[in-house]
């Protein structure tokens, strides 16, 4: 295995056990009580016990889906996860923390990603495997955008480097 490689996947793997371990912190709180002004809220936060879909728009996968699954650990608020997300121009595979901040659908999201192009990407090399770092924020009601950076690990080409951003909604 390839030095560089050897250094993403040390880092991918720091993420996930950093990721895990804000997790099991939070799931030792104490559960606060929910008013009722709080519903819908509460649906929101319920997504993070489970299936959470989405949908992105933006370099280079143009239009794609996501799907995460929260991982044990998670709380009302906040979970681990990894979601997989096909899209038009290749794939990505995630790992991360999600943590709601309001009672409005606001949230942030950090991941560590491993991204594949193919040939229809947009703004990037073809054929080719990056891995990164992302950061997603929601203002509002689950929808906002996501910004990545990226070291090419694999593929042809000459770019090194990829800058990601889109945007995005949680269903």
């Amino acid at each position: 295995m390839k030095k560089t490689q050897c250094r993403w996947l040390g880092a991918f793997t720091l993420i996930f056990c950093l990721a895990q371990s804000i997790g099991s912190a939070e799931a030792q709180t104490p559960p606060t009580k929910v008013p009722a002004q709080d519903v819908p809220v509460q649906a929101v936060s319920e997504r993070l016990n489970g299936f959470m879909p989405g949908i992105h728009y933006g370099v280079p996968l143009k239009w794609s889906a996501v799907l995460g699954v929260a991982l044990p650990g998670s709380t009302r608020n906040s979970t681990t996860f990894v979601a997989a997300e096909p899209g038009i121009g290749g794939w990505r595979a995630s790992v991360g923390y999600v943590k709601m901040t309001s009672e409005l659908g606001s949230g942030y999201v950090g991941r560590a990603t491993l991204l594949r192009t193919n040939n229809r990407a947009w703004r990037a090399a073809s054929q080719s495997t990056f891995a990164g770092a992302e950061f997603q924020i929601w203002p509002l009601l689950a929808i906002g955008a996501r910004v990545g950076g990226f070291f090419r690990i694999a593929g042809r080409g000459e770019q090194r480097g990829l800058l990601t951003v889109d945007l995005s909604l949680l269903l």
